[in-house]
């Protein structure tokens, strides 16, 4: 009798820890639904983040590995062609790319937009190159490496909860240009431990440089580090 009542518990036991773990399942699964439903968006960003990354490293713009900025992994804005650009990216080791035509331009995007090479659609010649590195990189390891910049953009938005903001820096000499982290409020406080989000390099006719912008509220010339207002 006290083995069968033994079992008897035992197997309540099991039914019990079963049962609450397929109710845990069950709440997962429609807590997953409904965030599923409310934001779609969020979850397919985490599935491609995931399943298409890539590591490009600093793309040589500190290292100079493969090549010297500002071409980077042997692509040039101006110089090389749409159809050299894939075997490059291939030869470099850097996969999951897709193309995606337009009227004007077509682009190749790796990585879930982490690389992406932009070709005039008539010329079939690169127009524009811009990346996400890996690797940390400082506004001031930029500035020690291409000297001072000569002009940032201001980028600031009011919404209903509050204010943002975020700077772009050019440097005329090679067309670069490097995109500051978007932060809350009116100011952005530059400093030389910053970390840059994107770097890029543009032909001559995409590129405006200092010479063919108006300064203003947008526009405003490079005063060091500090802060920057609109």
């Amino acid at each position: 009798m006290t083995v069968s009542h033994n079992s008897g518990e035992f197997t309540k036991r099991r039914r019990a820890l079963w049962g609450g773990l397929l109710f845990v399942l069950i709440l997962l699964i429609v807590l997953f639904a409904i965030y599923f439903y409310t934001s779609p968006t969020s979850i397919i960003r985490f599935y491609f983040s995931i399943t298409q990354r890539i590591n490009i490293g600093d793309a040589g713009l500190l290292s100079g590995v493969p090549c010297v900025s500002p071409c980077v992994f042997g692509i040039q804005a101006g110089e090389t062609q749409l159809d050299q650009v894939s075997p490059l990216l291939k030869a470099n080791g850097i996969s999951k790319c897709f193309t995606e035509p337009s009227v004007s331009w077509v682009l190749i995007s790796c990585g879930f937009s982490r690389f992406n090479v932009q070709s005039n659609v008539h010329t079939k010649i690169v127009n524009g190159i811009w990346f996400q590195p890996n690797t940390s990189i400082s506004v001031g390891k930029i500035i020690k490496k291409y000297g001072e910049p000569d002009f940032v953009a201001v980028s600031h938005d009011k919404l209903l909860e509050g204010s943002t903001i975020q700077i772009y820096i050019y440097w005329d000499t090679n067309r670069m240009s490097v995109v500051l982290p978007q932060i809350d409020g009116d100011i952005y406080v530059i400093e030389k431990a910053t970390e840059i989000e994107e770097a890029g390099f543009s032909d001559e006719e995409l590129y405006q440089g200092s010479s063919e912008i108006e300064f203003g509220p947008f526009y405003k010339t490079w005063n060091g580090y500090g802060a920057y207002r609109p």
